[in-house]
């Protein structure tokens, strides 16, 4: 990102779009001065399916941000997501040419372009480079050479590729709402800077974010994605089946399904105390939580049954030491569901939650994005500053959301 002192992000959701901003200061620190949201319907499935719709929702949340933070936003760090989002590995080599063979932040640039080098489909480009470990003459396990002596540097790194075009149009919704694009990162990148613990990444976890319209799953082992697949199936399948079960419009099946949900029958109350009226008819009737149930239940079954598809590739049970979590709106509020995922896949799962505000994950990935890119800045300082500002941003953060969620 740019060296202003005001950074943005950009949550672009199959149902909403977040806007946050951050202002950073003379010393180093980080506040968060403004946020907006707008619903959307520009995405589905995780890609753009209307740019026009996209660019209203991208303007009214920027707009609403700068109102409450009054400040200018010339460009944003932007969340991306998708079916079409693969992982290659390569490795880099570079020698270490100076006589005192110290190790320094320009090498590990220098080592990490190499790795950039990788025959990919002109169709696709590269979205991040994510380092495995260095090797230092040939002294592997390194995570952060700097400083380090040696002749020879190497990183195996993992490298994030998206497809070109859909990349194209998230670049062209933005800048046809007036704004840049400042760089493009992975959003389970930016929700594990939130979510998940040093602990977890290092023991090995699975993020499952559970929106809307899709499903995404990472599994994250250190700093590295071991594993990264989006399922075009969310919440708003959910919302659909009661709608269509109970012949109900969307709107009053959604805020059904927002107050009384139960993902498991056994788990629901058979008290007929929900009052619905049907399309069609002119009185209303009341029905119990188990027959809501008995139309959730199943397509929550269907979506942990395919998190569990993906997963069972990989010997899971063994890579995921520290279990899975869940986030996002699509299930992370429903009764029962943690107990369903955690029988289903057989893991510890627990769901994502923040200090900053509870379970209302309506921010994450904006604010971590924001996160990220203040990291990737803290990394050049490589100062005493650094840790304090860190610091200092979350604990800002928290400040500022708790008066708001």
């Amino acid at each position: 990102m740019g060296r202003s002192s005001i950074m943005a992000s950009l949550d672009l959701g199959s149902s909403k779009v977040c806007c946050m901003i951050g202002e950073i200061s003379r010393s180093g620190e980080i506040d968060i001065i403004g946020y907006g949201m707008a619903p959307t319907t520009g995405i589905k499935k995780g890609n753009i399916v209307n740019i026009e719709a996209m660019v209203r929702s991208i303007v009214e949340a920027v707009e609403q941000a700068e109102q409450m933070s009054n400040a200018k936003v010339s460009g944003v760090l932007v969340g991306i997501s998708g079916n079409n989002v693969t992982i290659i590995n390569n490795r880099g080599v570079v020698a270490i040419p100076r006589s005192d063979r110290e190790i320094t932040l320009q090498d590990v640039e220098r080592v990490l372009q190499v790795a950039r080098i990788v025959a990919i489909p002109p169709d696709r480009e590269i979205i991040e480079v994510l380092p495995k470990q260095f090797i230092v003459d040939g002294c592997d396990g390194i995570r952060d050479p700097v400083g380090m002596v040696g002749t020879r540097l190497e990183v195996e790194a993992s490298i994030i590729t998206g497809q070109l075009t859909a990349i194209q149009n998230v670049v062209r919704c933005v800048q046809k709402a007036g704004l840049e694009v400042e760089g493009v990162v992975l959003k389970s990148l930016a929700a594990r800077e939130i979510l998940l613990s040093d602990d977890e990444l290092d023991m090995g976890v699975a993020l499952v974010d559970v929106g809307a319209g899709t499903t995404e799953i990472t599994v994250f082992r250190g700093d590295n994605i071991a594993l990264y697949s989006l399922i075009p199936l969310g919440g708003d399948y959910i919302t659909n089946d009661i709608a269509i079960g109970l012949r109900l419009p969307y709107s009053q099946a959604e805020a059904i399904k927002r107050r009384y949900a139960c993902a498991m029958v056994s788990l629901a109350s058979d008290k007929p105390d929900i009052e619905i009226q049907s399309i069609g008819e002119s009185t209303t009737r009341k029905i119990s939580q188990k027959e809501l149930a008995a139309i959730i239940e199943p397509r929550v079954q269907e979506i942990i049954s395919l998190i569990y598809k993906e997963l069972k590739n990989m010997n899971y049970r063994a890579v995921l030491a520290a279990g899975a979590v869940l986030s996002g709106g699509g299930l992370l509020h429903m009764r029962g569901a943690l107990e369903m995922a955690q029988k289903m896949l057989g893991i510890p799962v627990r769901a994502a939650r923040t200090d900053m505000y509870g379970y209302d994950h309506t921010f994450t990935v904006a604010l971590g994005l924001l996160y990220y890119g203040y990291k990737q800045r803290s990394f050049t300082e490589r100062d005493g500053a650094r840790e304090k500002n860190t610091f200092s941003f979350l604990e800002k953060a928290k400040r500022i959301l708790r008066e708001y969620f």
